[in-house]
């Protein structure tokens, strides 16, 4: 309503303003002038009423107190008039004395009534009273001629206001007609202002509005060049980006993205997904440029060889089978590709190379990329030239399950399930226990156990392995603090190497002041890779008072010269060669040579895997230390104890 009010025309507003004001003035007028006729015609015909009673009253007064008849005598001038409608006099009892009532017409106009009373001769005492109607025929004419002339005064100014309203419409008209011409203006044409009107006001409106519409095509030809030019940057910025977005910037070839589009077009695809051999090697040695330098003659090879490759990212590629191709003429073109690669030389600087690769294939997949990775990766790890997706392996479900196992050791980490039991290790002279091995599981909300052999090597593959190190050498020192037993932890290479675990570890060390008692295992199985810091780090906890023991010896690659010089105390026999050393003289053999040195370098030895009596006793005539295993004791919880 409010936006409506603010776009009303100019005319409309001065005509309503004038109408409004006209009406306002006129009514005060007329309730004014009404006002004062009304009352001076009132107030005349009253003192003619008040003249005609206060002549009759002295006669009806003398009659009255006379008791005389005589009134339609003296009253008759008044009665007379046709002015008195009514005339009506009263004694002090009320008892009417006169009662006159014209009768000749009814009385329809307005009527004054006026009353006087009669007093007594000499006295003055009231004896009676006297009433007279009269007519307001002349106050009603009088108004009516008023009204009459307010009704043609008012006509007369409808009249004049009518005139105005046509001359102001007639003299904004050629405002109507500008605006008008304005409404219908458009970029590039030029308005005719034809106005038939030369008021100079007008003028300086068109001549504004001429110069405005000057300025307005010269802009609107500039914002016209403008626009032609963003577009073309928009168009040549919008193809850069699907550069970016869809293509590889090395090599130029489309995309993973690219890719995943190509292959929403239809519901299952055929793909092969192929890996560069040793390519971080190859990165290494020569260098990241050199490195780019081979993706891009790859690249430009595969494109020859009329593939219509794409670039995954890294040293991966892609490419999906030829339209009209079968799943069979596919493989065979992956083997022809192969073969021709192998046999291809690419430049590195002035070196000449040759490189393998390996291809993962899913045909008529409806996961064509995941199902070719998993194929990718059982190639990798099989050492095969390519591999094909079949389901029935189950790789894609033991990824799932990895998933799954990776959830349910991060959430048994944050709710404190991690926990350990302890493995006795006995002396074989005494047959007592003198050490523990912490081992560590997972325990369910039932209360259930996960061994860690289902779980670890999938925590390596996370970053949660470390977590569990840390959690497992806590909950152990802190065990031991209080008793008097030694104590042995597990440690991975990953783990030595891990600077974070490291410093936790001593912290923990330093705290429950365990350090004196506590044994680290080292996986000999892994190989030590990273001599010097695998010797850096046992030099640092030996000086802490900890002590080594190398886990899993006589199946690893370690040497008896390593051995020697990582200066280590104990050396776990491989529970492989213990669990039939009564029954394969090889093992014996092994396990001799191995008691024979440590015994000659002053070191303790540990069998692994004792299971029986009979185990136990060779071990035991070996000379070999301490024995481990189900047959001497289970892994079991224990509780602290005040030393």
């Amino acid at each position: 309503m409010i936006h409506q009010h603010y776009n009303l025309r100019i005319s409309t507003k001065i005509i309503s303003m004038l109408i409004l004001s006209a009406f306002l003035f006129f009514a005060v007028i007329t309730f004014v002038t009404l006002s004062i006729v009304r009352d001076v015609t009132m107030n005349t015909q009253r003192e003619k009423a008040s003249l005609l009673i206060n002549t009759i009253a002295p006669s009806a007064a003398i009659s009255l107190f006379l008791g005389t008849k005589d009134y339609t005598d003296k009253l008759s001038a008044v009665t007379k008039l046709n002015e008195v409608i009514a005339l009506k006099i009263l004694d002090n009892q009320g008892k009417t004395i006169v009662n006159y009532r014209q009768a000749k017409k009814a009385i329809q106009e307005e009527t004054i009534q006026i009353s006087n009373e009669l007093l007594e001769p000499g006295s003055l005492k009231p004896i009676g009273t006297i009433t007279l109607t009269y007519s307001g025929e002349a106050f009603t004419k009088a108004m009516n001629r008023f009204y009459t002339l307010y009704g043609w005064i008012g006509a007369s100014v409808s009249v004049l206001l009518f005139l105005m309203l046509t001359w102001i419409n007639h003299l904004l008209l050629p405002i109507k007609l500008i605006a008008k011409k304005v409404r219908g203006f458009k970029l590039g044409e030029k308005i005719n202002f034809d106005i038939p009107y030369t008021q100079r006001e007008f003028n300086q409106i068109i001549h504004a509005f001429e110069g405005m519409q000057e300025q307005v095509l010269h802009y609107s030809h500039e914002i016209e060049t403008i626009n032609q030019n963003l577009e073309k940057k928009v168009t040549l910025k919008t193809h850069e980006a699907m550069q970016h977005l869809y293509y590889d910037n090395l090599t130029s070839l489309p995309n993973r993205l690219k890719l995943q589009e190509d292959l929403a077009l239809k519901p299952t695809n055929t793909v092969a997904i192929l890996n560069i051999d040793d390519f971080k090697e190859i990165n290494d040695f020569f260098g990241i440029d050199a490195g780019d330098s081979l993706l891009s003659q790859i690249a430009h090879w595969l494109v020859d060889m009329k593939l219509s490759p794409y670039r995954l990212g890294g040293d991966e590629f892609a490419f999906k089978v030829k339209p009209g191709s079968t799943s069979s003429q596919f493989r065979h073109d992956i083997e022809i590709l192969l073969s021709l690669m192998s046999e291809k030389h690419f430049i590195i600087g002035d070196e000449t190379i040759h490189i393998r690769a390996t291809i993962g294939i899913a045909i008529d997949s409806y996961k064509p990329l995941i199902h070719a990775d998993v194929a990718l990766n059982k190639a990798r790890h099989a050492k095969l030239l390519y591999s094909v997706y079949d389901q029935s392996e189950g790789i894609e479900q033991q990824y799932q399950a990895n998933i799954a196992m990776s959830a349910q050791i991060r959430q048994a980490l944050i709710e404190h399930r991690i926990v350990c039991q302890y493995q006795p290790i006995v002396s074989c002279s005494s047959g007592k226990i003198e050490k523990y091995e912490t081992l560590v599981r997972i325990q369910n909300e039932d209360g259930s156990l996960i061994g860690p052999y289902e779980f670890l090597p999938i925590a390596q593959k996370t970053k949660l392995y470390h977590h569990i190190t840390q959690e497992v050498v806590y909950q152990a020192c802190n065990l031991f603090s209080t008793r008097n037993e030694q104590f042995s932890v597990n440690l991975s290479g990953s783990d030595i190497l891990d600077t974070r675990t490291v410093a936790t570890i001593e912290n923990i060390l330093r705290q429950t002041k365990t350090a004196n008692r506590i044994i680290f295992e080292i996986l000999e199985s892994e190989g030590i890779e990273n001599f010097d810091e695998v010797a850096s780090f046992i030099s640092k906890m030996k000086a802490l008072g900890a002590k080594i023991a190398i886990d899993d010896f006589g199946t690893g690659y370690s040497n008896f010269e390593n051995i020697l010089k990582l200066n280590v105390d104990i050396l776990k026999i491989d529970g492989s060669l213990i669990k039939s050393i009564d029954q394969n003289p090889r093992h014996r053999i092994v396990v001799e040579a191995i008691v024979d040195f440590a015994h000659r370098i002053g070191i303790h030895t540990v069998a692994e895997y004792v299971s029986s009596e009979e185990i136990l006793k060779n071990v035991t005539d070996l000379g070999i230390t301490y024995a481990q295993g189900f047959h001497t004791g289970k892994p079991q919880f224990l509780n602290q104890s005040v030393m």
